[in-house]
C-alpha cells in the first residue's frame, strides 16, 4: 500500500499542519472506510437491503476528497475491503476445509484490493487535475471493474450494479453498456450525494463551506439522475415487452410453437468423503424427472444440473489413442474395458430416453477421454435426443479457478493431492447449439454465467457461424456453498447475462436456485433454495437482433479504463491547475 501511495505521490499527511486545520486522522480513515464496507455488504444478499447501494461508497469517496489521508491509510482501507468481501463472499468456504482456510481469504484479500486503488488512483485525478469526484470516481471504479472481470481468468461477481438487479427498468441499459454501466449509475449517484456533505477539515470547511441551496441542489440532480434512469428505463421495458409479445403472435400464426422444457432442481449438498453421495443424487434426480414427466407428459427436454449423473459418465477413446507407459501391456485390455464401458453407457442412456421418460435430455455430467499417452477430464453437458443418443455435448471452457483448477497445476501436479477437485478439468473447445424442436439453446455451466463477456462472446461467435441464439441455459451445481448468499449472486448473474443480450436464461441448479428467466430479467419461475423441486418453462423462436452488449461486448467498461489511464499517468507526472492543497491563509492572532 506504502507503494501505492508513493508512485502517485499524492500525501498521505501533512508534515506541517495548520494551526486551524483538523487533518483526517486514521480514526476517520477507519470509520469512513468501514461504514462504506458494511452498508454495502447489507445492500446484497441475503439483507438485499438495495438502497444502501446508493449511499455505500460515500465514505470511501470521503476519503478520495480529503486534502491528506494519514500514514499507513491504505492498508485500513484495504482493511475496510476485506470486510466486505468476506462478508460477501462468506459462503465460498462451505464446501471443504480448503476452500474455507485457503480460498475464501485468499480470493477475499484479492479482492479487497480493488478498494485501495480505487481511492489511490482518483486521488491524483482530483487532486491534481481539479477533475470534479462525480467525474473520477464513476469513471475509475467502472475500470477497475473490468479489470477484475479479466485479470486472473477474471471474477465479475457482485459488481456495484448487481445490487439494482430488483429494478428492472435500471438495468435495461446493461443491454448496451454491460452490468458495467449500472455500476457507472449508482457510482455516480453516490458522487453527487458526496458533494453536499460539507468538508470537516475545519480550514477547508472555512473556505469552501456549500450554501445549503448548493447542498440541495446537488441532492436533486442525484434524485434527478435515478428517476430519469428508472422512467427512461420504463419507456424502454415497455418496447421489448411489446417485441415480445409480437414475437410470440407471430410465431403463433407461423405455426412455431413454444417449446416445453422441464428444469429438475434436487437438494443435495456438497460433501467431500461421502462414497454414497454419487449414487443418492443421481436417483435423487431419476425420481424427481419420474414425478415431472407424470405430470407433464409431452416435454420437449429435460435439464439437469451439471455433475448430477453420478457415477454414469461419459468415456472416450481418441483416434490417436496410446496408452501411457506405466500401465503396460494392459493397455489394450484396457482399451477393450473403456470401449465396453462406452457401450453399456449408451444402452443406459438408450433406456432413459425411450423407455423410461420419453423425451431428450440434457444433462450435466463428466467426460473423460483417452488420448495419446494423456487423460483429459472435461465438466460437460450432453444433449441425448430423442432416439436416446447423443447428439452433441458441450465441454465447459472457463474453469473455475481452484474449484476445477490450480494455477500452474500442469507444471507442479503435487498441488492437486493438496486440494479436493482432483487432477483439474480440461477446457473445452467452444460453444455449441441445442436443437429442441427448433429452438436453439445455447448451454453453460457452473459460474461461466457469472462471466459476462464470455457468454456474450459466445452468442457472437455461433451467430458469425450462421447459428440463431434463441435462449441460454445453465446447468449449475450450487450445493458447493450450502444455501448460502452466493446463490443469489449466481442468480443475480443470469438475470444480467438475459438482460445484456437479450435472450431468456434458464437456469437448472442442484440446490437452487432454479428458475426461467426473461429476456428483460424478470424471474417467471423458481425454486427454492435447497428444496427438492422442477420448473416447466416455455421457450419462443425468436428473431430478435443481437444487442449492442453482445456485438460489441466490453466498449463501456474498457473505455472507462482508456480514459483512466492517462488521467492517472497525468495526474502523476504533470501537476497541473491548482496545488492539492490550497494555503490555508494564517490568522491574526485575537488582540
Amino acid at each position: 500500500m506504502k507503494l501505492v501511495a508513493s508512485l502517485l505521490s499524492v500525501p498521505q499527511s501533512d508534515p506541517q499542519p495548520s494551526p486551524i486545520s483538523s487533518p483526517l486522522t486514521w480514526r476517520g480513515v477507519l470509520l469512513f472506510g468501514m461504514a462504506s464496507a458494511l452498508l454495502l455488504a447489507l445492500a446484497f444478499p441475503k439483507p438485499n437491503l438495495t438502497f444502501l447501494a446508493w449511499v455505500a461508497p460515500i465514505g470511501w469517496l470521503l476519503l478520495v476528497r480529503a486534502e491528506a489521508l494519514p500514514k499507513r491509510a491504505y492498508w485500513l482501507i484495504y482493511l475496510s475491503g476485506c470486510l466486505f468481501w468476506l462478508t460477501v463472499l462468506y459462503g465460498i468456504g462451505k464446501a471443504h476445509w480448503a476452500t474455507r482456510a485457503f480460498g475464501w481469504p485468499v480470493l477475499s484479500g484479492y479482492l479487497a484490493v480493488y478498494i485501495p486503488l480505487f481511492i489511490a488512483l482518483c486521488r491524483p485525478i482530483v487532486h491534481r487535475l481539479q477533475v470534479p469526484i462525480p467525474i473520477a470516481a464513476p469513471l475509475v471504479w467502472t475500470a477497475l471493474e473490468y479489470v477484475r472481470a479479466y485479470f486472473v481468468t477474471g471474477f465479475s461477481m457482485a459488481q456495484l450494479g448487481h445490487t439494482q438487479v430488483d429494478y428492472l427498468p435500471l438495468i435495461q441499459i446493461s443491454s448496451i453498456t454491460g452490468a458495467y454501466g449500472v455500476s457507472f449509475l449508482v457510482m455516480l449517484v453516490a458522487s453527487l450525494l458526496l458533494m453536499a456533505v460539507p468538508p470537516w477539515e475545519a480550514g477547508k470547511a472555512d473556505r469552501a463551506q456549500p450554501k445549503p441551496t448548493r447542498q440541495v441542489a446537488w441532492v436533486v440532480a442525484a434524485l434527478l439522475v435515478v428517476v430519469g434512469s428508472y422512467v427512461g428505463g420504463q419507456q424502454w421495458l415497455r418496447v421489448e415487452q411489446r417485441y415480445d409479445a409480437e414475437n410470440l403472435a407471430q410465431q403463433k400464426e407461423a405455426g412455431n410453437r413454444p417449446v416445453q422444457i422441464g428444469l429438475v432442481q434436487g437438494s443435495i449438498d456438497t460433501v467431500f468423503g461421502d462414497p454414497t453421495q454419487s449414487e443418492r443424487t443421481f436417483e435423487q434426480y431419476s425420481q424427481l424427472s419420474d414425478l415431472l414427466v407424470a405430470e407433464h407428459p409431452n416435454l420437449d427436454l429435460i435439464v439437469w444440473p451439471e455433475t448430477t449423473m453420478g457415477p454414469h459418465m461419459v468415456f472416450e477413446v481418441a483416434n490417436d489413442f496410446a496408452p501411457p507407459p506405466a500401465w503396460g501391456s494392459s493397455g489394450e485390455r484396457a482399451k477393450q474395458s473403456i470401449l465396453e464401458t462406452v457401450r453399456g453407457f449408451n444402452y443406459f442412456l438408450h433406456g432413459l430416453v425411450v423407455n423410461r421418460w420419453r423425451a431428450p435430455l440434457l444433462l450435466g455430467t463428466s467426460v473423460i477421454r483417452y488420448g495419446n499417452q494423456r487423460v483429459d477430464h472435461y465438466n460437460a453437458a450432453i444433449h441425448v435426443g430423442d432416439q436416446g443418443t447423443i447428439v452433441t455435448r458441450y465441454e465447459k471452457t472457463h474453469p473455475v479457478m481452484f474449484g476445477e483448477y490450480v494455477p500452474f497445476g500442469d507444471w507442479f501436479p503435487f498441488v492437486y493431492d493438496w486440494l479436493p477437485i482432483g487432477g483439474g478439468l480440461t477446457p473445452g473447445k467452444g460453444p455449441i447449439v441445442v436443437d429442441v424442436e427448433g429452438v436453439n439453446l445455447v448451454p453453460c455451466i457452473c459460474f461461466e454465467n457469472t462471466v459476462p463477456h464470455l457468454v456474450a462472446g459466445q452468442i457472437r461467435t455461433l451467430n458469425a457461424e450462421g447459428e440463431k441464439v434463441d435462449a441460454l441455459v445453465t446447468l449449475t451445481n450450487d450445493g458447493w456453498f450450502w444455501g448460502t448468499s452466493i446463490l443469489d449472486l449466481h442468480l443475480t448473474c443470469a438475470r444480467f447475462r438475459a438482460v445484456e443480450n437479450r435472450r431468456p436464461m434458464l437456469v437448472a441448479a442442484n440446490t437452487g436456485i432454479s428458475a426461467a428467466i426473461d429476456a428483460q430479467g424478470k424471474i417467471g419461475q423458481y425454486a427454492p433454495i435447497r428444496k427438492t423441486s422442477f420448473l416447466v418453462a416455455e421457450v419462443t423462436p425468436t428473431d430478435r437482433p443481437l444487442s449492442f452488449y453482445t456485438r460489441f461486448g466490453d466498449w463501456f467498461a474498457a473505455g472507462c479504463l482508456l480514459l483512466t489511464l492517462p488521467l492517472v499517468i497525468a495526474g502523476v507526472f504533470f501537476r497541473r491547475g491548482k496545488r492539492e492543497t490550497d494555503p490555508i491563509p494564517e490568522q491574526k492572532p485575537p488582540d
